[in-house]
């Protein structure tokens, strides 16, 4: 009998090396997406937790006051030819005050109502310059990154110190000035940013000036949005309202207490801290307004042009979810905002007393 011998094959030839190469990029390529999709569903899943724990504090807050806080932000009603917004609840935004019930008493207690957050003396600065997780949202980038927005070049406490104060992501719906029928080219109205404004239609949210009482939200609590996202705001973005603005009137009457917020009553306000009260804010347009540009080329700026132009971060409804925003509601229920929501049912779900009939399907 013959034998026959066979070579045997020692390795891959280049060729098949190169189709298996080719086989796990497609493989990661395809893989890749899905990887990123978890991602993200566990970020947004945190920020759902983060807003879920705000609404724990809000409520154990109210039924320790018998109230919700104030927003920080409110309105002054009596203005004209329009109502116009103010700050008369003090230096302070709502995160600062709930964060006893977040587990925050130590920075909590390292506070000083009766001046400034951002007081010139510094008396403040540890407790404002706390890193709070619950107030950041994971999906969010900004500039500089991180817990801190990095030494304010107008404060000479945080410059001594070489840090900032800590970031916030979450806002209080205060008010809207969306047209009740939805209507454009009411006063205030931008084509480009806000074409749905008319600030003659200004109606207050759930956290508003002064005490709130559940028996106020006639709407339900279920149907008012108390807290939304608006993430990523950091030095670069610019307020329109200065430290020294208070009630909208021509004269200025806040009170100064010490010596004042650091930097002097004509420094913008830097509304993406968690202590800051303009950190609340009115809704005047659909979530995730992508006009550009939505921040000041630099940080830090005093005279920039995008200020309260309603794009992206800057002062609206905002995040790094795709499809729309998470929003934290009256009942402590968190749910999902679709970028597609009608602006006259978003204008609903912030108003806490406007008589509207709303269904889950409509959001």
């Amino acid at each position: 009998m013959t034998f026959v011998s066979r070579a045997r094959r020692s390795a891959f030839t280049l060729i098949e090396l190169l189709v298996v190469i080719a086989i796990i990029a497609v493989l990661i390529a395809l893989l890749l997406p899905a990887v990123q999709s978890a991602r993200e569903a566990a970020r947004r899943a945190q920020c759902t937790n983060n807003l879920k724990q705000i609404g724990l504090a809000l409520h154990n807050y109210e039924s320790a006051n018998g109230c919700f806080p104030p927003g920080g932000e409110s309105t002054n009603y009596s203005l004209t030819p329009f109502p116009g917004t103010q700050f008369v609840d003090g230096g302070w935004g709502t995160l600062a005050r709930l964060l006893p019930f977040l587990e925050g008493g130590s920075s909590f207690n390292a506070l000083n109502f009766n001046a400034d957050y951002n007081e010139a003396t510094g008396m403040n600065f540890t407790g404002a310059s706390t890193v709070i997780n619950s107030y950041i949202c994971p999906s969010a980038t900004r500039s500089p990154d991180g817990g801190q927005d990095g030494p304010d070049p107008n404060d000479p406490i945080s410059l001594a110190s070489g840090r900032g104060y800590g970031y916030n992501d979450y806002g209080a719906t205060c008010y809207t000035d969306i047209d009740p029928q939805g209507q454009i080219g009411n006063d205030g109205a931008s084509y480009a940013a806000t074409p749905y404004r008319n600030k003659k239609s200004r109606a207050d949210g759930l956290l508003k000036q002064g005490k709130t009482r559940i028996s106020e939200a006639t709407d339900g609590t279920s149907n008012t949005i108390a807290f939304g996202e608006d993430a990523g705001r950091d030095p670069r973005f610019l307020s329109p309202y200065v430290e020294g603005y208070g009630d909208g009137l021509a004269v200025n009457n806040r009170p100064i207490i010490g010596a004042g917020p650091a930097g002097g009553i004509n420094i913008p306000r830097r509304y993406w801290r968690w202590a800051e009260p303009d950190g609340a804010y009115g809704v005047s347009g659909a979530p995730n307004n992508k006009l550009r540009p939505m921040y000041e080329a630099g940080a830090w700026n005093l005279t920039g042009t995008t200020k309260g132009n309603n794009a992206g971060a800057n002062d609206e409804l905002s995040s790094f979810h795709p499809g729309g925003v998470n929003c934290l509601f009256g009942d402590g229920s968190v749910r999902f905002l679709k970028d597609s929501v009608n602006v006259v049912t978003l204008r609903g779900l912030v108003t806490l007393k406007g008589g509207e009939v709303l269904s889950a399907d409509q959001y």
